[in-house]
């Protein structure tokens, strides 16, 4: 089997055909993972009989730790989107803040909704608030349009029960950690959300382009759920599995912390946020429901493969020698888990900007990292 820098060139060669025929070709990243790990297991010489077994275990062992929670994330969403519950959410933190504060309003609410929908659909669904907001507080509609982007993105990107921040933590191990998941994007999206505020406030807010309204075209439901329907099936879940995490620090009796730990699982926490989500329903519209359903299934549907698909690279790179080519590395001082951060950023960063979904980057950068991981440092969920 191929070792050395030769498998440091195959593997760089790898990642530089997923990017191109995304980019480039406009290739599905699903077809451009599945490739680029046949072509590695051959080039680096894994045996031939053992390829197919290698590949349905990656996908598989992906599947067994994320699909149900992946599921389970993209019908809450839906169901929040389709129900008005997002522009409830929005309207109550414009009230909050006060229209005077536009840029702030939008990118907080950018950064709560970002939570359990899509990025795209979050934008389009809150984009009718941008020119209104502009409108009545006389700012420019780029910073207020920049802070909604910039809430939006970062909470995407860090916080579970978001199915792309679920995915890359299960690639990492992390699937059965996910209160710590949650802590620590929490402490980098804070902070981050507030840059993105300042820089629109005090920058993008100079660019004076104030927009007249346009008229409002409300689709869907004509009355908004409540306030307390519309938050429950979002916090109840982060609250569940924080709890568990907690659980597991603290001392109590057996029963109790089996009951939170029960209840903490990111399964039955995210189920317990989609039968919440039902509140959103009115008994007239079961049918709708049901609708909601199947078009929330159709979106998993992409994401599961392409899960799957990451799986199936990651098996492939941890059945070749580059786990002990970096654990030399790291025995010689080498490789720190500096270096590796580095590594993933810049990974991460490239996928990104190639192929445009930010879902995509996460889980193809972290299947490629997830084998070296721990290697480099990271064997501890959170080290102090």
């Amino acid at each position: 089997m191929i070792k050395g820098l030769p498998l440091l060139l195959i593997i760089a060669a790898a990642i530089c055909f997923i990017v191109v025929a995304c980019s480039r070709f406009k290739w599905h990243p699903f077809l451009a993972l599945l490739t680029a790990s046949l072509f590695t297991a051959l080039t680096v010489g894994l045996p031939l009989k053992d390829i197919a077994t290698t590949a349905n275990e990656g996908f598989g062992n992906m599947m067994t730790h994320i699909g149900l929670v992946v599921v389970l994330g993209t019908l809450i969403g839906t169901v929040l989107e389709k129900s008005g519950a997002t522009l409830r959410i929005a309207d109550a933190i414009i009230d909050f803040f006060g229209k005077d504060k536009p840029v702030l309003a939008i990118t907080v609410i950018g950064a709560v909704v970002g939570i359990p929908i899509f990025c795209d659909s979050g934008f389009v669904i809150l984009n009718g608030l941008t020119k209104p907001l502009s409108k009545e507080s006389k700012r420019s509609y780029t910073a207020i349009v920049n802070g909604l982007a910039g809430g939006l993105y970062i909470t995407h990107t860090f916080l579970p029960p978001h199915p792309g921040s679920l995915a890359g933590a299960a690639n990492l191990g992390l699937g059965q950690h996910l209160g710590t998941v949650i802590l620590t994007g929490l402490l980098v999206s804070i902070p981050t959300t507030l840059l993105c505020w300042l820089f629109a406030s005090r920058i993008l807010n100079k660019i004076n382009n104030t927009e007249i309204a346009d008229e409002i075209k409300e689709e869907g439901l004509i009355q908004l759920p409540a306030l307390w329907k519309s938050i429950l099936p979002v916090i109840i879940p982060v609250l569940l599995i924080a709890t568990a995490s907690a659980a597991e620090l603290i001392v109590i009796s057996a029963t109790i912390k089996n009951t939170l730990l029960f209840f903490g699982s990111p399964v039955v926490a995210l189920l317990c946020g989609l039968l919440l989500s039902l509140l959103l329903v009115k008994r007239k519209e079961a049918a709708l429901f049901n609708k909601w359903m199947v078009e929330a299934i159709m979106h998993a549907g992409p994401i599961l493969i392409l899960v799957g698909a990451g799986g199936v690279f990651g098996n492939v790179l941890k059945k070749t020698p580059l786990a002990d080519l970096v654990q030399q590395w790291v025995n010689n001082g080498s490789f720190s888990p500096i270096t590796f951060l580095l590594i993933a950023y810049a990974i991460g960063s490239l996928l990104k900007t190639a192929q445009g979904s930010t879902t995509s980057a996460i889980i193809v950068a972290t299947s490629i990292l997830a084998p070296i991981a721990t290697i480099a440092g990271f064997i501890q969920p959170l080290s102090l």
